[in-house]
């Protein structure tokens, strides 16, 4: 067992307030310009002020008005704006609470503070800071009570692997492509997602599903949609997985994406046996080449529910098909518009892919 000490937490902020009347000319007192205020989302902010003139002296603020304003880091969207309490004239201490509703809504990010003074028809800006003067910095932070941020979904193209060129092979290469041609149209294939946009935050979590995946997995990043691109995971390595898995990326990076090869394994196909409407076996016309995991079989055709598994064999080849779920309606070939059973074997996709 063991104890621990807390302290309540609370800013109190010594800002100047310049005398207007005439009987101060000496500098601004610049140490009082030091604190950098953090807001917490979702609790009752107290901040509180201490109005000083020239010569470090409390600041009769009677008759006069204060509002507390909050503003993005560029200046161009008002976040926060609110009307603070006089808790002492004579003092020149005044107090702003920011509640959950007027933080919740707000992104967590750094921002900028100012403080206007209104008395009668005069408007005076306080000194807040010494070097942006009439705004300070501050911290909106999420630390006690995270805003829900929904997640946001990509996409990923048709992986079809290390498989012939989809279309016609070319048969001219410029110089540079010379060395090493293309053996038989076989290409060796690294699949993007679309670009992940962090919106400044520093730490991104991207979820995917993956359906009889072989094959790695990584995340990169880069600067804009120009730069090079650069990792900033580790590279996952699966073998016909059917599973959901995710990576948290920490630290700032402006863009990322998913980057995916499952190009180890090829060539292998099949015919599909169908009795009355039912996939009942699968007989192999290749058996492929070079698999470090078992490819996944999608069964095409009129029918639906089939569902098969295969082994391979430790040369990387198909050693054999079972079937799970025979399914039903599927013809064993192409009659009067009906679509023939067909058997796909690729290794795996990855789907439902989701960040923020």
């Amino acid at each position: 067992m063991y104890s621990t000490t807390v302290y309540l937490y609370q800013q109190i902020v010594r800002v100047l307030l310049i005398d207007t009347s005439g009987g101060y000319f000496t500098a601004r007192y610049d140490p009082v310009y030091a604190k950098q205020l953090t807001i917490n989302k979702g609790v009752d902010n107290v901040l509180l002020f201490e109005f000083i003139n020239q010569d470090e002296k409390p600041v009769n603020i009677a008759g006069s008005t204060f509002v507390f304003r909050v503003v993005n880091q560029t200046g161009d969207e008002l976040l926060i704006t609110k009307d603070m309490e006089i808790l002492s004239s004579a003092l020149g201490r005044v107090k702003v609470v920011l509640n959950t509703e007027d933080t919740i809504n707000i992104m967590a990010q750094p921002a900028s503070y100012s403080i206007q003074r209104s008395a009668g028809n005069y408007v005076q800006a306080a000194y807040v800071d010494a070097n942006s003067q009439a705004r300070a910095d501050c911290n909106i932070v999420d630390s006690i009570l995270p805003q829900f941020v929904p997640s946001a979904e990509c996409t990923v193209p048709d992986m079809y692997g290390k498989n012939n060129f989809v279309g016609t092979a070319p048969t001219q290469f410029p110089d540079w492509a010379l060395t090493p041609q293309p053996q038989n149209s076989i290409q060796m294939t690294e699949f993007y997602s679309s670009f992940i946009p962090t919106n400044g935050s520093s730490f991104t979590t991207v979820k995917f599903d993956l359906v009889g995946y072989t094959g790695t997995v990584k995340i990169q990043a880069a600067q804009n949609y120009e730069s090079v691109w650069y990792n900033v995971s580790e590279t996952r390595e699966y073998s016909g997985a059917t599973v959901s898995d995710y990576f948290n990326i920490v630290g700032f990076h402006p863009l990322l994406r998913l980057a995916l090869n499952n190009s180890v394994g090829y060539g292998a196909s099949g015919n599909v046996q169908v009795t009355n409407g039912v996939v009942t076996g699968i007989s192999i016309t290749n058996a492929g080449y070079n698999y470090v995991g078992p490819p996944h079989i999608q069964i095409l055709g009129n029918g639906s529910g089939a569902e098969a598994v295969c082994t391979i064999s430790d040369a990387g080849v198909i050693a054999g098909v079972t079937i799970i779920d025979g399914g039903s309606g599927y013809v064993p070939f192409q009659f009067q518009g009906s679509i023939a059973a067909t058997a796909i074997f690729t290794n795996g996709r990855i789907q439902n892919v989701q960040y923020r």
